[in-house]
């Protein structure tokens, strides 16, 4: 998620924006596209978190919405082409998509992945991976749930299985691997996994069938890439429950037609707070899939969730 603000604001930072904000309580605004929104969510979760006072200006609709925010980051890139460049692409009718695609449909060659030290983000949800694409840990009180899986063999051995003992974590003690959708680098090392640990792979029953057709486009090396075994088929609003934790999951079509979002129940300095991680690329390029994404946010509403993640971490 992006926090953007006017450059003729009085601050250039986080830090500095609450600062203003608790000397000035009212004077700063915030709009989403309206009451009860994800964005809205967010926005007042910020407010009660850092005790500030700012007022919410509800659009009616992610229409308006969208499109006062797009004229203001264009005023905002000014007549920087890099920045100009981030603007088309974040603001495009597909949605945000990912540094090396932004660059690939730009005529450039991407940046390479780097892989970033791993990281606890909350008391259980662990991270490792590149800063683009990654796998996230929840351990439970019976072994260990994987969302995500990383490229293929190569960075289950050298990166999830170093990475997780680095956090204190056993990959033996990996019992259940959840595919967000059904590209490679979200299950490539699902097989290596499931195979040394007997982990079961789960995956929306969509996305199941696509990866199990041949893909004409696929170039030799691609094609001959080992799948996971077909395992827990995914249905939209089905809970999913490992020990003392129940994730529940949605269908989120768009970005490939078996998308998932999560509901995950997340543990800060031992307080519960609830999590909505998207696993695709927020892409709804007609108005099923639109209607959809929409549809689990309404959903979600009701969860309450204070995080809003993507599987891909380079989005928001």
């Amino acid at each position: 998620m992006v926090l953007a603000v006017s450059a003729s604001l009085p601050f250039a930072s986080v830090r500095e924006l609450v600062d203003f904000a608790r000397r000035n309580p009212g004077k700063l605004s915030y709009g989403t596209a309206g009451l009860g929104t994800a964005h809205h969510i967010v926005g007042e979760t910020l407010k009660r978190e850092l005790g500030i006072d700012m007022v919410h200006v509800p659009y009616r609709g992610g229409a308006p919405a969208a499109q006062a925010l797009v004229a203001k980051a264009k005023s905002i890139a000014g007549s920087d082409t890099k920045l100009q460049m981030r603007v088309e692409n974040t603001c495009s009718f597909l949605g945000p998509q990912r540094p090396a695609l932004e660059a690939q449909n730009a005529g450039k060659k991407p940046d390479p992945p780097v892989h970033i030290e791993p990281v606890k983000l909350f008391d259980n949800l662990f991270y490792f991976g590149y800063n683009t694409i990654g796998a996230w840990a929840i351990p439970t009180s019976d072994g260990i749930i994987l969302i995500d899986a990383l490229n293929n063999q190569k960075d289950a051995e050298e990166i999830i299985e170093p990475d997780m003992k680095k956090l204190g974590l056993d990959p033996s003690k990996i019992k259940l691997i959840i595919v967000g959708h059904g590209h490679f680098d979200h299950f490539g090392g699902a097989p290596y996994l499931q195979q040394k640990y007997g982990a079961k792979v789960a995956m929306s029953k969509v996305d199941w069938d696509i990866i199990a057709k041949p893909n004409p486009n696929a170039t030799a090396a691609q094609a001959a890439r080992p799948l996971p075994k077909r395992e827990i088929e995914i249905v939209d609003g089905q809970k999913i429950t490992q020990g003392d934790e129940t994730i529940t999951l949605y269908s989120m079509p768009g970005h490939t037609p078996g998308s998932l979002g999560y509901i995950i129940p997340l543990k800060n300095h031992g307080q519960p707070i609830t999590a909505l991680m998207l696993s695709g690329a927020n892409i709804t390029p007609n108005r099923e899939t639109m209607e959809a994404f929409q549809k689990t946010l309404d959903k979600a509403k009701a969860f309450q969730p204070q995080i809003l993640m993507n599987g891909h971490p380079g989005l928001f």
